[in-house]
């Protein structure tokens, strides 16, 4: 019922037939909304993919988006779909994959719906059925696994090649010395904040010490900020996430998901088949860390009984 709840503060009227459409399908199978403007492909791990800015459909019945950023963030959606075989490859089990096939300049889901969608009722629908479809697949992994942790997908074009990692926190907040950063109680603010209820400790270390994600990609030779090398982005350019990340996993009425934004670099992440292949193996070895020794999660192994369900 806390989903209705949510879906109810989403849509207004709609509420009911957008939670019916949103309904987690079984592992393995794939929902679509209106006119196929947005996908979910159901899973069975804890964790959440989406991709907002992935898409290129360019209807000519949905007005271009007049206001905000309209240019796309290339192969994301290719990416994600990357690190969703990578982890089927080696568990024999599914991401959630939620997805915008509309082209940013027809739909921005990863803003409020005013800006998202500014005005056009299509548009507006399918912000609606994107957001039902993350909440969908955020609470059957939580109720499956006790967390859902959310990655929200993006490709940035900075002049720095580094992966970005944004749990809301903007450069100043993250430029605090580790004891003012703790002492401040940002973390609760944050898209770590049930993880760090759970752990207790310096909240600065869980965002950028060992063991945190940046330190796992870095030690993996991709540089990322933050991390113990690179703890705040200082004066650079900097994503620190944006409503997808915010509402589904940083709001107080949100429990038991946590999440981050991940920005990546174009240039030997995302370019080619052959680099995402690459990026997806090393995500699966940073979340297949990240998880055991913050959730004491360990993801399942494939066989001849489990793959490709």
């Amino acid at each position: 019922m806390i989903f209705l709840r949510r879906v109810l503060l989403l849509s207004g009227a709609q509420a009911l037939a957008v939670w019916a459409m949103a309904i987690a399908p079984d592992p393995g199978a794939i929902a679509f909304g209106t006119e196929k403007y947005v996908e979910y492909d159901a899973g069975d791990l804890p964790l959440v993919i989406t991709t907002p800015h992935g898409g290129r459909l360019r209807p000519e019945s949905l007005p271009n988006r007049v206001d905000g950023v309209t240019g796309s963030d290339l192969d994301t959606l290719e990416l994600a779909r990357a690190i969703a075989g990578e982890f089927a490859t080696r568990t024999g089990h599914r991401v959630h994959l939620v997805a915008s096939h509309l082209h940013r300049s027809k739909l921005d889901p990863n803003r409020e719906i005013t800006e998202a969608a500014q005005g056009n009722a299509a548009a507006e629908r399918a912000w609606r059925e994107y957001h039902a479809f993350i909440t969908a697949a955020t609470a059957a992994a939580a109720a499956q696994h006790g967390f859902a942790f959310l990655i929200d997908l993006h490709g940035h074009g900075h002049p720095i090649p580094r992966i970005e990692l944004g749990y809301t926190l903007n450069e100043d907040q993250l430029g605090q010395s580790d004891a003012a950063f703790d002492a401040s109680g940002l973390i609760a603010r944050s898209t770590l904040r049930d993880l760090h209820a759970r752990l207790g400790g310096s909240a600065a270390q869980l965002l950028r010490g060992p063991g945190s994600l940046g330190d796992l990609f870095a030690a993996r030779g991709l540089r990322a900020v933050p991390s113990p090398e690179e703890p705040a982005p200082g004066e650079n350019p900097f994503f620190a996430g944006a409503y997808t990340i915010k509402f589904h996993a940083a709001e107080p009425t949100t429990t038991k998901v946590d999440g981050v934004q991940v920005e990546t670099y174009r240039q030997g992440l995302r370019d080619t088949a052959e680099n995402r292949a690459r990026f997806a193996t090393v995500v699966a070895e940073v979340f297949t860390i990240f998880l055991h020794e913050r959730y004491q999660y360990d993801f399942p192994t494939a066989n001849s009984t489990t793959a490709n369900k």
